[in-house]
């Protein structure tokens, strides 16, 4: 074969070779959705401006820029999140749209007599857990001299029925005062609020006495010295409130549920594609200036594979329905 026949089929055998390659790789819905410029979306059950949303925020465009396809944060809020499990439930695994789950919508579901559908959602990897904290107004008569849970659970025998302050009956501080007091063996009555902003501010105003709440929402008044951290249910204490002992090391260490937000897609997901989701979330959670961020908002960023964030909403959602059943808790 003369030389230059020999160049051009040599040529046409490279090119066929890397059509065949590239074709290979479009092959990937996955794939074919990243070359295309494809724009998802990252669903918040919440509205704007709460500690998911900040996340949320915090995420979407050092995600964007790993997987190579754009994020846009959409807000869906209502039945304590579960609404915004919908457009996941609906989107495919070739244009996966996304969500950052809490625990709060799981319990939800539950108190409302549903089973949360966990295999209608894959779940891709932790994302941050939360400190739930016990926090009391030292102004409010018979609360000041409470700086530990000993010291509470003291003036709760003393006055049965003691109010306590929730973000909402079923609420992950609700369920965590619940257990503190079944273990105790004390009887406290829960006052639930529609927000962290009204409890905030009948806290502060002495009309209750006691939030056991997340601390994003108490956390520049236990700075500012009016109000009182007891306790912070969290395996290790809180990187801003060092001083503030945590409910294990008060001797009640059968109490556990963290509350936690995991990273959630659609179901039947390819362990390669939600392997490799995982993966990027965790480059941008080991980011400095993310991981920054996010504890300036009171919560810790966590990674966590595929599997281990499947466990988590599953045995957690064991345990806390548990608490419910046990305790007879239920939405008024």
């Amino acid at each position: 074969m003369p030389a230059i026949q020999k160049t051009i089929s040599a040529v046409s055998n490279n090119r066929r070779s890397l059509l065949i390659g590239t074709g290979a790789i479009l092959a990937s819905p996955w794939a074919m959705a990243q070359a295309g410029g494809d724009v998802g979306r990252l669903y918040v059950g919440f509205p704007a401006g709460g500690a998911t949303d900040t996340a949320a925020r915090l995420i979407a465009p050092a995600l964007s820029a790993e997987l190579g396809r754009t994020l846009v944060v959409e807000n869906v809020s209502g039945a304590s999140g579960a609404l915004a499990i919908k457009p996941v439930e609906r989107s495919t695994p070739d244009h996966p749209a996304f969500l950052l789950y809490p625990t709060m919508t799981m319990l939800g579901q539950v108190l409302n007599g549903q089973s949360p559908e966990l295999d209608k959602v894959t779940p891709i990897s932790l994302v941050y857990e939360q400190f739930t904290v016990v926090v009391v107004n030292p102004q409010v008569p018979g609360m000041e001299n409470v700086h530990t849970l000993k010291d509470l659970l003291a003036v709760a025998r003393a006055k049965p029925g003691l109010n306590y302050a929730i973000l909402g009956v079923g609420s992950t501080g609700h369920l965590t005062m619940e257990w503190i007091a079944s273990i105790a063996g004390v009887k406290m009555q829960y006052v639930p609020y529609k927000g962290g902003a009204p409890a905030t501010a009948d806290l502060l105003g002495g009309h209750v006495g006691m939030l056991v709440v997340d601390s994003t929402v108490v956390a520049p008044h236990v700075k500012a010295g009016k109000l009182r951290a007891i306790a912070v249910n969290y395996p290790t204490r809180m990187p801003g409130f060092p001083d503030i002992p945590t409910v294990h090391e008060q001797g009640f260490k059968e109490v556990s549920g963290v509350p936690w937000v995991v990273l959630v897609g659609p179901a039947g997901m390819s362990e390669v594609d939600t392997r490799k989701v995982s993966q990027a979330l965790a480059r941008v959670l080991a980011k400095p200036e993310v991981a920054q961020a996010m504890r300036a908002q009171n919560v810790e960023p966590r990674s966590s594979s595929p599997a281990d964030a499947a466990k988590l909403m599953r045995d957690d959602l064991a345990s806390w329905k548990k608490i419910i059943q046990d305790k007879g808790i239920k939405v008024s």
